[in-house]
């Protein structure tokens, strides 16, 4: 109906909208936030361009593929999960300071403390089935022994700043080692920027290696996309966008793609809304036709939009990975009728089938004890309404703020580092357990204005894991729900910890957009005015993280002395431009975003 071309723009359009925990940031800050890595990677498997699949009739591949239904499906079937559910993972570390958290309150650890944190979270993101385990091993490269990788059978090497000689060496050995005493176990090996280039030449995944500069290999990738070689070359070129990026959680879904596509399947990562060679021929036409079948009238109705359709052709020009970018162009050009079919395709139909789970690791701990008592109900929501002007906020410590808090530092980049984010939570009138949470951020467009972005959830009590009462609910565990440009996104907040006097709070989340096939985790430290709280007790602080699998090194916003996401040049743009603070009361999430909707319908008709 629409052509295969209209469907690759909108997959998109889609997995951007899916998911708004995914703003930019501004020029200013961009420099010092983004260059370490600025978002969360996709849970797609592969990446297609718009001239690879289903686009150019005249394209010697495509018609070859269309005779080719059942060797597709064999080969993609050939590079997905083996019947093994252990994967193992070793990281092999130098001794050079990596770059890493040059925002955040303890930057550049050295590679060898990466390597131990990466080795300590990997695991957490082995999804809910208890028969899928991801071993991991962290070990320096300079006391590497050549049968090290042998002995662990590791099935994916990272290495991680190995760039003096004797380090070099010792890896070099190991990896040759393997190969001539076992043929070659491995899967992948990936290797961080700040390696040398001989160990960059050692990158491989699956059946392509990226040493071998045979035209075979190339011709084979080229023009048989379906093949292990070409899947292979498409993997590796991802995992090593994601290492270029200073981030934690680029650096374990570099991995996690590699596990899912080349040893077992994950839950975290196997959904894909986006067409490729991965899924088959059969599945790319059979979520077409459902798209199509089900959603024909709101993929033409954004298509005939001529903003919508702007939206469009901008995202076709950004790197599907670049979520970053993407937002910027779904706030410059945010519609009703984007929205309309996202809700359609995604959220109403689960056109692809997604179902990405919201992680039970880490096992994050609940706060017991706030002001000498142990945490209650009324403990709890004092805690998040915070700082907030209202009758149910503490009658002492709150400071009756028109926000609850403001974030100073994050764990994920992608939901995290943006600046300028207002929480506020309040009570619900027709509830007398549940919260409204309405954040406020900025976001700068593609035309460098800076714009408040305003979202609203609905907080409701839950049971922690650590419970054993029969009651359901745990003071201080919270379930978020919202739905988002289209797309209903549910997360699982816990209170960490919090000062007696509300100067600072640590709250954890695990969320996931499930019919987008993301899932996240993260963890915030909030204030009153989004610095770093003085005279506090640091260790505490850093204790807190520590429970929730991270470390200071791995935030993004900001460090003890200085602030990127409060910034003195974003606090003079919003003392002439005022947040929307005003709270969105007792509305539900669905009847909020239907009268946003008719509000941008009616603006459009003026």
């Amino acid at each position: 109906m629409f052509g295969m071309k209209t469907i690759v723009f909108t997959c998109l359009c889609l997995r951007v909208v899916s998911s708004f925990h995914i703003p930019p940031l501004s020029n200013t800050v961009s420099k010092k936030l983004i260059n370490e890595g600025s978002i969360i990677p996709s849970s797609s498997t592969s990446v297609m361009k718009k001239n690879t699949v289903f686009v150019r009739k005249n394209n010697p591949t495509c018609r070859l593929l269309m005779t080719s239904l059942t060797n597709a499906e064999t080969s993609a079937a050939s590079t997905t999960a083996s019947s093994n559910n252990v994967a193992r993972v070793t990281f092999v570390s130098g001794v050079a300071p990596s770059g890493y958290g040059k925002t955040s309150p303890e930057p550049d650890p050295t590679w060898e403390v990466v390597s131990k944190q990466l080795a300590l979270r990997l695991p957490n993101f082995s999804g809910n089935k208890d028969d899928t385990i991801i071993e991991t091993r962290s070990i320096q490269a300079s006391i590497l022994e050549p049968n090290d990788l042998k002995k662990n059978n590791a099935d994916i090497v990272i290495a991680l700043g190995v760039s003096t000689p004797e380090e070099e060496r010792r890896l070099l050995a190991a990896l040759d080692y393997e190969k001539d005493n076992n043929n070659s176990s491995f899967k992948a090996i990936l290797a961080d920027p700040s390696c040398s280039k001989v160990i960059l030449e050692r990158r491989m995944a699956g059946s392509y290696d990226g040493n071998d500069s045979s035209i075979l290999q190339d011709v084979t990738s080229q023009l048989i996309p379906w093949s292990d070689v070409a899947s292979g070359k498409r993997l590796l070129e991802k995992t090593n966008t994601l290492l270029d990026r200073k981030s934690s959680e680029d650096y374990i879904f570099a991995v996690l793609f590699c596990i899912n596509a080349l040893v077992t399947e994950l839950d975290v990562v196997k959904s894909d809304i986006n067409p490729s060679w991965e899924k088959g021929v059969v599945r790319n036409i059979q979520e077409f036709k459902k798209m199509t079948d089900c959603c024909g009238p709101q993929i033409a109705t954004a298509l005939g939009d001529p903003t919508t359709k702007n939206a469009i052709d901008l995202l076709n020009a950004v790197d599907l990975r670049d979520q970053v970018g993407s937002y910027r162009v779904i706030v410059s050009n945010e519609t009703p009728e984007l929205e309309e079919f996202t809700l359609c395709i995604l959220q109403q139909n689960d056109c692809f089938n997604c179902d990405a789970p919201i992680l039970d690791l880490p096992r994050v701990p609940l706060m017991q004890q706030w002001n000498g008592a142990p945490v209650d109900d009324d403990a709890a929501r004092h805690i998040l309404i915070g700082h907030l002007d209202h009758p149910s906020s503490h009658p002492q410590h709150s400071q009756k703020l028109p926000w609850s808090w403001k974030i100073v530092v994050g764990a994920n980049p992608a939901y995290d580092a943006f600046p300028m984010q207002h929480q506020i939570f309040y009570p619900s009138e027709s509830s007398s357990k549940s919260l409204w949470y309405d954040p406020v951020f900025c976001v700068e467009t593609l035309s460098e204005e800076l714009v408040w972005c305003k979202r609203h959830y609905r907080c409701s009590p839950r049971k922690h894991w650590s419970s054993s009462s029969t009651n359901n609910k745990s003071p201080g565990a919270w379930t978020f729900t919202t739905l988002d440009n289209g797309m209903m996104s549910e997360e699982r907040w816990t209170t960490v910890d919090a000062a007696d006097d509300l100067s600072w709070a640590v709250l954890h989340y695990s969320g996931a957009a499930k019919r987008a096939g993301q899932s996240y985790v993260g963890a915030l430290l909030c204030t009153p005015d989004g610095v770093w709280p003085t005279n506090a007790d640091d260790t505490r602080i850093q204790e807190a993280f520590r429970k929730c699998d991270l470390e200071l090194w791995e935030l993004f916003g900001g460090s003890k002395t200085e602030s990127f996401m409060w910034s003195d040049d974003f606090k003079k743009w919003a003392e002439q431009n005022p947040p929307p603070l005003e709270r969105i009361g007792d509305l539900s999430i669905n009847a909020w975003r239907k009268q946003e909707r008719e509000k941008a319908m009616n603006q459009k008709q003026q």
